[in-house]
Parts: C-alpha cells; sequence; structure tokens
C-alpha cells in the first residue's frame, strides 16, 4: 500500500486532533530551522534558568492541515524527546504539551552540549512506527556579570581612595582607562554581545566637595538592546582641571570631578538596572511575546561608579608683613 493510500485511510479511520495550546509560542516566522543557525549549526542557547521554545515540523502526509505549532495534528501521533547522556529534568527540564511536537526547554545546568533525540512516533493505527528521529544540542550559558574598574598610571600620582574607584590629585591628568570585565560562561565569541553602557558626568566642585555645576554628561559607550556589543576598555580621556567663574567675572582653574557609571542600555526599559546578553534576550522570547519590556536584566557586580578628582594647585599668594617704616 502506497504512503498515500495510507494517508487516505487515516483520515477515514481518525478525525484529525485539533489542539489549542495554552503555551505562549511567539511567531512562527522567528524560528528557524536548528540545522541551518548560521551561529551555531544544530545547537540551541539557553541562560540558566530561563526557558526556550522548539517545534518539530510534522510529516507533512500524516498531518496535511497543520498549522503553526500544533493545531490539526493528526489524532495519537506523539513526538519523543530522548536525551543522550544526561538526566532529563537534571541538567534540562523539558515541557511538552500532550506530547505534540511543540516544547520548552529550561536550562537548568550550565554546561552542554546536551544532545537530545526527538522522533515522530505513529499510533498503533499507523504501524506504531518512527524513523531515527534527529538529534540537536542545547547549550546553557551562565547568567551575564558585568564589572568595572579604574586604573591608576604611576605618572598620573593618585591619591588612591577606594582601590579602583575613587582617585584625586593635584593638577590636570593623562586619561585613564576602565576596564570592563563580561563574564558568561559557554557563550560563544559570536554570541558575545551585551546591551550597557558607560555614562560620564563632569562636574566643578566647591571648596567643601559639593557639586558647583555640571559642566557635561555624555554616554561613552551605548551597546543598546537594539544594537548590541563588546567594549572592554574605555578611555576617561584627558583628566583637566577646568576654569570656573565663581562670580568675579573671571575664570579660574577649580576642582573638577570626572565621574563614569556603569549603567544599564539607553533604550532599556526603566525597571532595567544590569546587563542584557544576547542570549539572555533569546531566552526570554516567550516572555517577551506577551511583553515586549519583559526583559530579564543581571545586576552589575560592585561597584559601578568611578570618580577622578583632579584640583587646582594652590597659587601661593603676595605676603604682607609690618612695613620697616612702621615705626618712623
Amino acid at each position: 500500500m502506497t504512503k498515500k493510500s495510507v494517508l487516505k485511510l487515516a483520515m477515514t479511520l481518525v478525525a484529525a486532533f485539533v489542539f489549542t495550546s495554552a503555551f505562549p509560542q511567539g511567531n512562527q516566522g522567528d524560528y528557524q530551522d536548528i540545522s541551518l543557525d548560521e551561529i551555531a549549526a544544530g545547537v540551541s542557547y539557553v541562560t540558566q534558568d530561563a526557558t526556550i521554545p522548539l517545534y518539530v515540523l510534522p510529516d507533512p502526509v500524516y498531518h496535511p492541515t497543520w498549522a503553526f505549532p500544533s493545531t490539526n495534528i493528526t489524532a495519537g501521533f506523539t513526538w519523543v524527546f530522548t536525551p543522550d547522556g544526561w538526566t532529563l529534568g537534571n541538567q534540562l527540564t523539558l515541557l511538552q504539551p500532550d506530547d505534540l511536537n511543540y516544547v520548552q526547554i529550561t536550562g537548568n545546568v550550565v554546561g552542554g552540549p546536551y544532545e537530545t533525540n526527538v522522533r515522530e512516533l505513529a499510533p498503533l493505527a499507523y504501524g506504531g512506527c518512527s524513523d531515527a528521529g534527529r538529534i540537536f544540542n542545547i547549550v546553557v550559558t551562565g547568567k551575564p556579570t558585568a564589572e568595572f574598574e579604574g586604573t591608576d598610571t604611576p605618572a598620573n600620582d593618585w591619591d588612591e581612595l577606594v582601590a579602583g574607584y575613587s582617585y584625586r590629585a593635584c593638577g590636570s591628568k593623562a586619561a585613564e582607562d576602565i576596564n570592563i570585565t563580561i563574564t558568561e560562561a559557554n557563550a560563544p565569541a559570536a554570541l558575545q554581545l551585551y546591551a550597557y553602557s558607560v555614562h560620564r558626568r563632569v562636574v566643578i566642585l566647591d571648596v567643601n566637595g559639593n557639586e558647583e555645576d555640571i559642566v557635561s554628561t555624555d554616554d561613552i559607550i551605548d551597546h543598546t538592546i537594539a544594537d548590541k556589543g563588546l567594549t572592554s576598555i574605555v578611555s576617561t580621556g584627558a583628566l583637566d582641571v577646568l576654569n570656573y567663574d565663581w562670580g568675579t567675572g573671571t575664570a579660574v582653574p577649580s576642582r573638577t570631578l570626572y565621574e563614569f557609571t556603569l549603567a544599564p542600555a539607553t533604550d532599556a526599559p526603566d525597571a532595567i538596572d544590569g546587563i542584557i546578553s544576547a542570549i539572555s534576550h533569546k531566552s526570554d522570547y516567550l516572555a517577551l511575546s506577551a511583553d515586549a519590556d519583559a526583559f530579564t536584566d543581571y545586576a552589575f557586580t560592585g561597584t559601578t561608579v568611578i570618580s577622578y578628582v583632579v584640583n587646582p594647585t594652590p597659587v601661593t599668594g603676595p605676603i604682607f608683613h609690618i612695613p620697616n617704616n612702621f615705626g618712623l
């Protein structure tokens, strides 16, 4: 009997099963054949504790009216996911409604690749058979972290108040480097892209260290959510003592603060206060399908503000004495 004949018999014996899932699946156009992935063919990355969706295209002969993701599946057909070398429910959790062709995979343990076989299984009415299935791999990446630290060039002769974060000195100074260390275990180089910014303020301080005037504010790094990037070192630029007019009509050298803050991307929703990675963004797919602002961000590590204060060198004034002819 031909496969087409089997199909005709199937349609006579069993009505198509219509499945309406309570699971959010997003848009079919966002999915891609995993074997054609440009970053890693056959591999899907997920952040630890996050959940990604996956569906298997059903056999078109047995499911001629199938619609994404699991509608009009012919009754009795199931999809079997079999772990290879790891324990199902430990490294990964697979949540599969009614054993159909859609699954949500949660990454529990950083590691992988966790090799998995999936095969479409026909019910006994169709012979109870399956082919060898297809293999795919899941890699669980660590939650991204980012930390911030300044440098102390010996020639600048800083008084380091807090190592890596707070400095002061007399006179203008040459630029320092600020180091940004981002860690995301198991992330491939092509996906080491992140949303974060570094904000710079230049401020005139009064003699007591109070802010007198904000000279400028700008973002010297702005890797947005829409255009993620990776910058590990950023220059402060020259750290000059600036002139300021204190109301006398003459601008004079004044205490100047250069402040650098590790911050969320400038296009991040208001509730975001940490870093977002390319992988964590993908791992939020299901939540973002329901709420465009539902990003998971990961708190910056340690101190997020670095400050350099340059003070004008005191100018020694004239000497006053009792004149020598005072008693004459």
